[in-house]
C-alpha cells in the first residue's frame, strides 16, 4: 500500500538573490578558489504560452531531474552525479519509504524548509555516481541513458514513468560553487552555495541539516547565525530551483 514516508531530518535554506547574494558572498568571506566548483544542468520540458508564461511541466507536478558534474580543468576531481526528486513527494510503495544507501546511490527522506517562511515540503531524492565523461555526453545530448535502473523503479512507484526522457530539454548551464563552514550553536556544518548562470542570474543559498523535530529552532539559530554576519535574511523570494529554471526556460525560448 502506498503512503507518504516520514521524514526525521530537516534542510533548512536561505537563498539571497543578485545584489543581495553579492552581499553575502562578501559578508561570508567566500573565496570561489576555496570551494568546490561544479556544472549542473537540469531537464524539463520548457513551454511558453501566448502571454509570455514559463511553463515546466515536470517541475510544476514535483519532478527535478539534475545532472551535477565537477568543473573540467586541472584540479578536478572529475566526479558526476545525478539525483531524481520528488518534491513534494507522493504516496510510495514499502520499498520507498524509508532511507537506504548502496555502493554508488543514496536514497534520502527529508524535509525541504525554505526561508522565509520555512513551510516544510517533504522530498525524497535518488542520488547515483555517474561517469565523468557520460555526464559530460548527456549535456550535449539525451538524458535517457544516464538514469540508471534504481531511479526508473522510484519513477514508476511515484507514477512518474509516463516521461520520455529521451524527448527532455536540458535546461543550463549553471556554474556552481560550494563551501562548508562551522557556525557556533548550529548542528552540523553550514553549506554556503552560488548558483550564477549566463544569463546574469546569482543565488546564493545558506543551509544547515538537522533533525526534524529540531527544525524550528535551528531556523532560528541560521537567521541569528546571518545577523551576527552583518546579513538580514531575505523576507521574501523563490526557491533557487525554479527561479533558476525558470530563467534558463525563458531565455531558451526567445
Amino acid at each position: 500500500m502506498k503512503q507518504l514516508p516520514t521524514a526525521t531530518a530537516a534542510e533548512l535554506k536561505i537563498s539571497f538573490v543578485g545584489a543581495e547574494a553579492g552581499t553575502a558572498f562578501d559578508a561570508l568571506e567566500l573565496d570561489r578558489e576555496e570551494g568546490r566548483a561544479r556544472v549542473v544542468h537540469f531537464w524539463d520540458r520548457p513551454v511558453k504560452s501566448a502571454d509570455g508564461a514559463i511553463g515546466l511541466p515536470l517541475l510544476k507536478h514535483g519532478l527535478i531531474l539534475r545532472l551535477r558534474r565537477d568543473e573540467a580543468g586541472p584540479g578536478s576531481k572529475h566526479k558526476a552525479d545525478l539525483t531524481v526528486k520528488l518534491r513534494p513527494c507522493t504516496p510510495l510503495p514499502g520499498p520507498w519509504q524509508e532511507e537506504r544507501e548502496e555502493e554508488n546511490w543514496e536514497y534520502r527522506i527529508e524535509e525541504d524548509r525554505a526561508g522565509p517562511d520555512f513551510a516544510a515540503v517533504l522530498a525524497a531524492s535518488l542520488e547515483v555516481d555517474r561517469k565523468f565523461d557520460e555526464a559530460l555526453d548527456a549535456e550535449r545530448g539525451s538524458l535517457g541513458d544516464l538514469v540508471t535502473k534504481p531511479q526508473l523503479e522510484l519513477l514508476e512507484a511515484a507514477d512518474a514513468d509516463g516521461e520520455d526522457l529521451d524527448a527532455l530539454t536540458a535546461l543550463g548551464p549553471v556554474h556552481a560553487v560550494k563551501w562548508k563552514q562551522d557556525w557556533d550553536g548550529l548542528p552540523g556544518s553550514v553549506a554556503i552555495e552560488e548558483w550564477t548562470t549566463d544569463g546574469g542570474l546569482r543565488f546564493l543559498e545558506v543551509s544547515v541539516r538537522a533533525d526534524a523535530a529540531d527544525a524550528p529552532r535551528v531556523q532560528d539559530l541560521l537567521g541569528q547565525g546571518l545577523r551576527d554576519r552583518g546579513l538580514t535574511p531575505p523576507q521574501a523570494g523563490d526557491t533557487k530551483t525554479r527561479a533558476v529554471l525558470t530563467a534558463l526556460a525563458r531565455e531558451l525560448l526567445r
